[in-house]
């Protein structure tokens, strides 16, 4: 029988330098796969490692567990055994199910919903099956993964809404625009948040970007990256008559716009819509802009006051995703049990026709029976074996279906482990853990 273990950090119990220490570049992936199975006992690999988690997931005996792992991570990694104790996390079986559909349900990231997890569980999964450290378990396990990833972006909404300020300004600037196509962008000041936000509104189909900035040079540099037009920053504002949407981020001690000189910036641009975002602090923009016709101003507040909405959304939508993985991973386990024990009852039954063919071929030889007699013989014979097994067979996935009831099948123990071992003891059977990859285990 084979055991699912993962041995982990993430952002939720490790500081960023240890995260460091512990990840995998992809060139050291091979090398690692190669010692998790020669030296660390592991029958499959898949190996995950991005800026805030790191995980390995691998198959091993049943008796196996997770300190095999702990031990390659501190000796691969030079780690400190007392510190990869505080800052990892270990689980098996049906937690390691859980664990993963989590990860890639994005129940387990930093920002509840985010979509780069889902890709990034691909990605560690196909490089792992490429590098041929996958196997038919966990093949099938990250293939149910990323399926259950996907479900839960479909039946939820918890993707659904901006969770960062650069995010919001665009998710507004669609309600006020039927399209961002052949909108201008000015950038007032150089901050990191509004060259973040001003891409954003690129990527989305603004074509162009102007940056007014104090310091000319530093204008000229941010502008660059836009192919934008760069401008010395004064108090003539007369370049917003062009602008569609203002981001304004400076240390200004007061206002640089107010409601009177944009009311005749407005009039010049015949009342087209604007939308301002303001994200500095103190404020740039006189909140009594918001009263100019045809001009929506958003502070820092009222895009934070958004995304507190969103992500309290998110989380509402986060515990319907949370039910639809629980199910999806106590299925999948169950399942997988079957799919384990298949083996063996195959071989249980290829065990006992053996024994019959022989047995038959010698009575039948002796015997002088007709064709049809011993047609007769052999199908008598196919119809003991089947009812001698059925009920044996019955049990062994009974049992691997749901162990707990275990002991309600004439008083079976509740460990079907135990239980797969002594048939394979008391009959003699081959080892059943390498199972056949044409059994689906999501049938």
């Amino acid at each position: 029988m084979n055991r699912i273990v993962l041995v982990g950090t993430s952002h939720h119990i490790a500081p960023l330098d240890f995260r460091e220490r512990m990840a995998f570049p992809e060139l050291q992936l091979p090398e690692a796969f190669r010692s998790l199975k020669e030296d660390y006992g592991a029958r499959e690999t898949v190996i995950l490692s991005t800026c805030n988690r790191v995980e390995i997931y691998a198959t091993t005996s049943a008796n196996g567990g997770s300190a095999a792992f702990s031990n390659f991570l501190a000796t691969y990694h030079q780690l400190d055994p007392q510190q990869l104790h505080k800052f990892t996390y270990s689980h098996q079986d049906l937690n390691a199910i859980l664990h993963l559909f989590k990860v890639t349900a994005s129940l387990d990231s930093m920002v509840v919903g985010e979509p780069q997890i889902l890709g990034q569980v691909k990605e560690a999964y196909d490089q792992s099956m490429s590098a041929g450290a996958t196997g038919t378990i966990l093949n099938r396990l990250f293939a149910k993964a990323i399926s259950v990833g996907k479900r839960v972006r479909s039946e939820t909404n918890i993707g659904s809404g901006a969770v960062s300020i650069s995010y919001v300004a665009v998710e507004l600037a669609k309600k006020i625009f039927p399209s961002l196509e052949d909108k201008t962008i000015a950038i007032i000041g150089a901050g990191e948040m509004s060259e973040l936000t001003a891409q954003h509104l690129v990527e989305n189909g603004a074509s162009k970007v102007i940056v007014a900035n104090r310091t000319y040079e530093r204008a000229v540099k941010i502008a660059e990256k836009f192919n934008g037009v760069p401008l010395a920053y004064d108090s003539d504002l007369s370049f917003l008559v062009e602008a569609d949407i203002v981001i304004s981020s400076t240390n200004a001690p007061h206002y640089l716009i107010r409601r009177q000189s944009l009311a005749a910036i407005m009039k010049k641009r015949k009342h087209r819509y604007m939308f301002l975002i303001d994200i500095a602090v103190p404020r740039d923009i006189d909140p009594e802009v918001s009263k100019v016709d045809n001009a929506f101003l958003y502070n820092i507040d009222d895009l934070e006051a958004v995304i507190a909405s969103n992500l309290e959304e998110r989380q509402r939508e986060a515990g319907l995703a949370a039910q639809i993985v629980e199910e999806e991973a106590a299925k999948f386990h169950s399942q997988l049990q079957v799919f384990e024990v298949n083996p063996l009852i195959k071989a249980l039954h290829q065990q006992f026709q053996q024994v019959a063919s022989k047995e038959l071929s010698v009575c039948l030889n002796r015997a002088g029976l007709s064709p049809k007699q011993q047609k007769l013989v052999r199908s008598m014979t196919q119809s003991i074996i089947k009812k001698l097994l059925h009920q044996p067979t019955k049990n062994l996935r009974q049992v691997a279906l749901n162990p707990d009831s275990a002991g309600a099948v004439n008083d079976i123990s509740g460990d079907h482990v135990q239980y797969v071992q002594a048939l394979q003891e008391l009959f003699a059977l081959e080892n059943a853990d390498d199972v056949e990859t044409e059994n689906s285990a999501e049938s």
